[in-house]
């Protein structure tokens, strides 16, 4: 692997420190990884995205004037932190409120929804539309559902139009969803890509092979198939295929109007891209389809993968007024967007930069760099020891079982490749993951409270459901919340509290489910569940009949590996599967699979204390 870069941990920092550097109008909160505007406008609308970096230039890149307001960048591939979506609804928010425009992926929707939730609760005024345009892959009633892709691109455009004439915060979102209802997508890859802390590509593919309906993280589409240039027609024949689809899921018919956009993944040369929509152009026209605007570049892409993805907008006169709506960010304008006294303030903020010999964009981040006050500064700083020594036996002390969790701890961050390895129908990245909020909760180790196991686990889920990425940061934490509050106030706990504690985990992950997708998930849906209910059901069948304590957690740990083994039969209907639904069949779940590895080898280490 050859990359600009300096490390795989400063990536994302290095990257979006470098384009506040270039557009001093935008400024890096680095402690949220939030690309924002410097002025935010009190009397408008503020528009939210975001989502794993890696696709650039969305979504820091559609920050300025007539689109977003604020992006909030996760690592590469994986969704922010829930904190870092709740810390952006903060800065940005007004009285007229706040839209979030969410891609429609589990770890997008579970973060964005309970950023909104906590805002909500604080009083904020906020709101949020879920884009679905890619045509790939086929809904159905308990996935997440289609992905959201290049579209997304599209929404930001309408939507910040729409904010930046004053609609209040109800007309804004009917305008996100209109566009939502009127947009489709379909994409393919040649290539697959490299994710910086991975270091080789994501998936093999051959020289001589295309994924026909590839998600914008190397996940699979519809087939796999070979490239064929012997009849000279290649792209010609490949945009009529896509076209078609497109047409038919959108219902488009003669003399319906469109806005089209050509978006590449980040390794097809721009004239390749340009070749595409000449042959997109010429199947739209045969069909009698007018094109409103073409939009031709890379919006959305997938790191370095080679390949493209194709997206229609149809178009009335109102959305074909808000399309053509000045827009001035880093990665799309035209129009004359930059008010004088927008362009009067960026001058002031240059010249102010310029006496004190900094960059522009540092004289509007002396609010996020205050140092919190006193009793802040005092928490974040309190060492906590934990009492005693530890004691296992028919009970395990807390002491004992602080020592546990840092054992899971090692186990998950020895495993963060093979767990990687293991997610071959999700993402890649389960491993980097949970082993980064692992990673974090070892550094942050002694910061931790222990004064009873419940305030223990409470303690660590703050720094999970933060630092775990994409989907794993709410589940994972809340996991970890629901067991701390269940084990509340208790120093000592036996099976059947270890089964208790087990059953609340497994309806935090439930209930974290219902919360964003209107169900929980199941032993059967091909998730972590599959691993984790089955333990706490051993578990709890062990206590009931009256089984020594390291047997029960030996018929809990067999409970989650044949639990495990078992989602290998099944397709997937939630979870990092969900979309690809019967693809998934002869994969294990990368989560249930973490889990089984994560409770024999804890069974094994306990066993030894």
């Amino acid at each position: 692997m050859k990359k600009i870069m300096n490390t795989p941990e400063t990536f994302v920092y290095d990257m979006c420190h470098g384009l506040a550097l270039a557009h001093p109008e935008l400024e890096f909160v680095e402690k949220f990884k939030i690309v924002k505007k410097v002025e935010i406008n009190e009397d408008k609308v503020s528009l939210i995205s975001g989502g794993g970096s890696g696709h650039e230039p969305a979504h820091a890149g559609f920050v300025g004037k007539g689109m977003l307001d604020c992006a909030v960048c996760g690592d590469v591939f994986a969704s922010p932190s829930q904190v870092q979506v709740y810390n952006a609804i903060k800065k940005v928010a007004t009285d007229k409120g706040v839209l979030l425009i969410v891609k429609n992926y589990s770890g997008d929707c579970m973060n964005f929804n309970n950023a909104m939730s906590d805002a909500q609760d604080d009083g904020i005024k906020v709101d949020a539309v879920y884009v679905n345009d890619d045509i790939a892959v086929k809904d159905s009633l308990y996935t997440v559902g289609r992905r959201g892709v290049a579209g997304t691109v599209l929404v930001h455009k309408c939507a910040g139009a729409a904010a930046e004439q004053g609609k209040d915060l109800a007309a804004v979102k009917a305008v996100a969803n209109k566009v939502i209802d009127n947009v489709r997508s379909f994409g393919f890859a040649f290539t697959s890509c490299t994710v910086p802390a991975a270091g080789h590509p994501t998936f093999e593919i051959g020289d001589d092979e295309m994924e026909f309906g590839v998600g914008i993280h190397g996940e699979p589409g519809r087939f796999r198939e070979k490239v064929d240039y012997s009849k000279g027609t290649f792209c010609d024949d490949l945009a009529a295929r896509i076209v078609k689809d497109l047409e038919e899921d959108l219902g488009l018919k003669k003399d319906d109007e469109v806005v089209l956009l050509i978006n590449g993944f980040g390794g097809s040369p721009l004239q390749e891209l340009y070749i595409l929509n000449n042959s997109v152009n010429k199947v739209l026209a045969k069909d009698g389809i007018a094109i409103h605007k073409t939009i031709v570049g890379n919006f959305m892409t997938s790191i370095d993968m080679a390949g493209a993805s194709i997206s229609v907008l149809k178009v009335d006169a109102e959305l074909k007024s808000l399309i053509d709506y000045p827009v001035s960010t880093p990665a799309l304008t035209w129009g004359a967007a930059m008010s004088e006294q927008a362009e009067a303030a960026l001058d002031a903020i240059k010249a102010i930069g310029k006496a004190l010999n900094i960059a522009p964009q540092q004289v509007c981040e002396k609010k996020a760099a205050k140092k919190a006050d006193k009793a802040e500064e005092a928490e974040e700083n309190a060492v906590y020891e934990v009492e005693g020594k530890p004691e296992v036996g028919e009970t395990i002390n807390t002491a004992a079982f602080v020592q546990i969790v840092d054992k899971m701890a090692d186990i998950v961050i020895e495993n963060e490749v093979p767990f990687c390895e293991a997610d071959k129908m999700g993402d890649g990245d389960f491993g980097m993951s949970i082993a980064k909020g692992f990673k974090q909760l070892k550094a942050d180790w002694a910061t931790r409270k222990k004064g009873d196991i419940g305030e223990f686990l409470q303690s660590c889920s703050e720094i999970i459901k933060e630092y775990c990425g994409g989907a794993s940061g709410p589940i994972w934490g809340s996991a970890f919340k629901y067991a701390g509050k269940a084990m509340a106030g208790k120093k000592v706990i036996d099976l059947k509290d270890l089964a208790f504690l087990f059953m609340e985990a497994n309806r935090g992950v439930f209930e974290t489910g219902k919360k964003s997708f209107g169900k929980g998930a199941e032993i059967g849906d091909k998730t972590l569940v599959d691993a984790l209910k089955p333990c706490a059901l051993a578990l709890t069948k062990a206590a009931e009949e009256g089984k020594k304590l390291q047997e029960g957690i030996d018929l809990g740990a067999k409970a989650a590996h044949e639990g495990s083994e078992a989602t290998a039969t099944h397709a997937a209907t939630l979870g990092r599967a969900g979309a690809v639904g019967e693809r998934s069949i002869g994969y294990p779940d990368a989560g249930a699979h973490g889990l089984d590895v994560i409770f024999n080898e804890l069974a094994a280490y306990i066993k030894k204390m």
